[in-house]
Order: C-alpha cells, then structure tokens, then sequence
C-alpha cells in the first residue's frame, strides 16, 4: 500500500515538533501480525490511543514493514513518550532497518533524537552490527565486507546492510558493486538518505552520469532533514554535479545554502574553506563582486583545508576585489 505523509490530530498545549523517518523490516507474516498485533493492543490498553502514528498508516502488508517516510507532526510530552517507547517496543521484533525520531523545540533546535534498530540476538542483525562497526577501520574493509554479506545472506530483504557493503565496496574501489548495493538498498528502503547520497557520489565521481547524480542527490533533501550532515552533503556536491552540467544558478544556490546554513553539525566545518572559495570563484565570474567578497572572507575564515587553496591565494582574491 501506498504510504503518504501522515495528518494527526495533537493536543493543543505544551507542542513540540516531531519528526519520524525509518522503515523497520518484520520478514514474516507471522512476525509482521504479531507486530501488529501488540501494536494495536499497546495503543489501545496502554496508551489509551494517545499515540501519534496510526496502524493503518504505518504497517504495509505487501513486504510485510513499519513503513514511516518523512512525517512531521506537533505533539505533547505525554503523546511523544507515549509513542516512543511504543516504537522502541516494536523495534525489538525488526529484523533490519532503522526508525530515526527527532523532537525539535520552538527554534527549530533538536532536544530529543532516538535511532531504534534491531539489536536482538538474531543472526542477520548481530551479523550487520559487526560489520559496521569494523567500517570505523580502514584495514578491515574486506572483513566488514564479508559480515554485511553474511547479514544478506540471513536476511535478503537487509536493505540497510546493502547500503553499508555498497559504502564498503565504494571505499574498496568496487564501483559496480557498489552501485549494484546501493540500487538494490534503494528498491528495498526507498527513503533512506544516506543511500541516495552514496549512489550520487558514484555517478558523479565515478559514472560521469551527472544528471542521475542530480536526481539522487535531490532525493537525498527530500528524505534527509537539516539535523542530519548528509542533508548538507548532498547539498555540496549537488552543486558540483550542476557546475559539471552548465546549470551554474544551481549550483550558487546550492553552495550559498551550505556556506550560510545556520545548523552547526559535527563534521562540516572541514568542508566550508573550500565550499566558501568555489561559492567565490562562481560570484565573481558572474561580476558579482560584493558577494564574491563575502564568501572569500568566509572561506578565510574557515577551519584549514588541505583541499582547499592556501590562505594566501584566497588573500590574494580578496585584494584583487576589493581594490576593483
């Protein structure tokens, strides 16, 4: 069944914004009507059906899932908790995916973020765990490699471990393999942003197919929120797919947006020196000097990039301006 964005009712006092985002895989039918099951018994005798999410909008008979795409609601702390210890619940019984919830206050700030995945002794999810984390190693690739596999091989439908052995293969310089992955992660759990942005990087870096790198880094802003890097990411190098195809009003726009977002995320400092001087080089080029400025100054005043140009030629920009 076709699974759309939800319309709930909330209470009206004390609201926070709630965002949920994930797919957990169930396997079997008996698995899947136990799930179900509980989750309808749960909402009924537990919670008094003050939950957010709604049985019929979430369960999918056909491939047997929890099917949650990018939902944002309003919610109390009573209806929130509620619903969140009911997802933690259901996530014991997942054989594969995962089920990301953020609570945002009035700012738009995150003050609340749950990931729930399988972590129950089950072969395909202890299988998928170990191989990820051997990924943080960069010598035990071939290993992890083969644990995703075996994760597969439990659990054929393991979209989430399709994407981390395409992330493996990219990083083993297995490109078709990688793509095979990534696609195949991609017909299974549609809405994950961070496959999205895998696949894109290959067909851009690697394929040259730069309209496909477009779409797929498009995609990874539609599903993906701007709490998480990837959303930022994808951003980035979706400016250097349109840069790559003539389209050089997109791609300012793109880097404008990820030199001036507000969201100071773990990691992205390191990418804003080169992003600022490439956002610079595009400014200037089309005689727009005041804003070519800007952003070489902030990309002076960005972390050091080894990537990015020394200090001195981005000086040196900035003189040649500023004297015009």
């Amino acid at each position: 069944m076709a699974i759309k964005a939800l319309k709930l009712e909330y209470d009206e006092k004390d609201e926070t914004k709630v965002i949920f985002a994930g797919q957990l895989e169930f396997g079997t039918n008996r698995n899947f009507e136990n799930v179900q099951s509980q989750y309808m018994h749960r909402m009924e005798n537990f919670y008094k059906n003050d939950i957010l999410l709604k049985p019929e909008d979430i369960f999918n008979e056909d491939d047997y899932t929890m099917d949650i795409p990018r939902t944002v609601v309003t919610a109390t702390d009573r209806r929130y908790n509620n619903t969140v210890n009911l997802m933690e619940r259901m996530s014991s019984f997942s054989m594969a995916g995962d089920l990301n919830i953020w609570r945002l206050n009035g700012d738009g700030k995150v003050i609340d973020h749950k990931l729930f995945e399988p972590r129950k002794d089950r072969t395909a999810a202890q299988l998928f765990l170990e191989g990820r984390k051997m990924l943080d190693q960069e010598d035990s690739m071939t290993e992890a490699r083969e644990l995703l596999t075996q994760a597969i091989e439990k659990f054929e439908r393991h979209a989430t471990a399709y994407e981390r052995r395409g992330f493996t293969n990219y990083k083993l310089g297995n490109y078709k393999d990688a793509l095979y992955d990534l696609s195949k992660s991609i017909r299974i759990y549609s809405s994950k942003p961070d496959t999205y942005y895998g696949r894109g990087l290959i067909y851009l870096l690697k394929e040259k197919n730069i309209d496909k790198a477009i779409e797929d880094f498009g995609m990874v802003a539609k599903y993906a929120i701007p709490h998480q890097p990837v959303y930022w990411q994808a951003k980035r190098m979706r400016s250097d797919a349109f840069y790559e195809a003539g389209r050089v009003e997109e791609a300012i726009r793109e880097l404008t947006a990820f030199v001036s977002r507000k969201h100071k995320l773990a990691g992205l400092e390191k990418y804003d020196r080169l992003a600022a001087f490439k956002l610079g080089e595009l400014l200037e080029a089309k005689g727009e000097h005041e804003k070519a400025s800007h952003a070489f100054k902030a990309a002076l005043e960005a972390p050091a990039d080894k990537q990015a140009p020394e200090e001195s030629v981005i000086e040196e920009k900035l003189s040649v301006l500023q004297s015009a």
